[in-house]
């Protein structure tokens, strides 16, 4: 029988199997390999190294997750936008509790001993998935329904970094306006790191109405009731 040729996707599936197993330090060249039936100097012919093996795991995983987001987007109603916000907010939520050691290796503390190519494909991921709820803020604000900062109220360092954040994402909004965006993935992220890290099993068997109540009060600081 032939043997699948070494492609992209076969690498990732691998390293993503050795990821699940046994943390990024399992994710190794010669494992890797191993399992692929083929030798260590064969691989090195398709990646540098294990950097290399991560930098490809980290934006599958990434690029996946915004997929899911996006999925969840094609079942809402183009004129809604807090419920577009909604429903991405929850497919990464669900994502993120399903894939567990993919979060944290997206999402979670730098691996060490790796460092991501600047301006690579990592940074490129990340851009797409800021790049998703991005839009998702931008909607809200031709909408007139997202609670916006005045620009004069945030320090000089904060407006210009703001700014910046917008021109890379491509989103037309000025400082005070991102704001809440900047502000919503964090606390985004902090909810649903809390819960896929198991923090919260101390006070639940079920954590989820808790989440959803948390979810709701972000919402609620950042997007503006609808006109009766």
């Amino acid at each position: 029988m032939a043997r699948e040729p070494l492609s992209t996707d076969r690498l990732v599936r691998t390293s993503r199997a050795l990821l699940v197993e046994g943390g990024p330090d399992a994710v190794v060249v010669r494992e890797v390999a191993r399992r692929l039936g083929v030798t260590a100097p064969a691989l090195y012919r398709h990646v540098d190294g294990r950097d290399d093996l991560l930098t490809l795991l980290i934006t599958a995983c990434s690029d996946e997750v915004t997929a899911v987001c996006a999925q969840a987007l094609s079942d809402c109603p183009p004129d809604d936008p807090a419920a577009r916000l909604r429903a991405a907010t929850w497919a990464f939520r669900t994502w993120s509790l399903t894939h567990p050691p993919e979060f944290a290796l997206v999402y979670g503390s730098p691996v060490v001993g790796y460092e991501a190519p600047p301006e690579g494909p990592t940074v490129d991921s990340a851009y797409r998935f800021g790049g998703l709820f991005g839009s998702l803020f931008a909607d809200l604000l031709r909408a007139g329904r997202l609670r916006t900062v005045p620009d004069d109220e945030l320090p000089p360092r904060l407006r210009e970094d703001l700014r910046a954040a917008a021109r890379s994402l491509g989103l037309p909004m000025r400082p005070g306006e991102v704001h809440p965006f900047v502000m919503g993935y964090q606390r985004m992220l902090g909810i649903v790191s809390v819960e896929v890290f198991g923090h919260l099993r101390w006070a639940f068997s079920d954590s989820e109405p808790f989440v959803r109540q948390q979810l709701a009060e972000l919402e609620a600081d950042l997007v503006l009731p609808a006109a009766p």
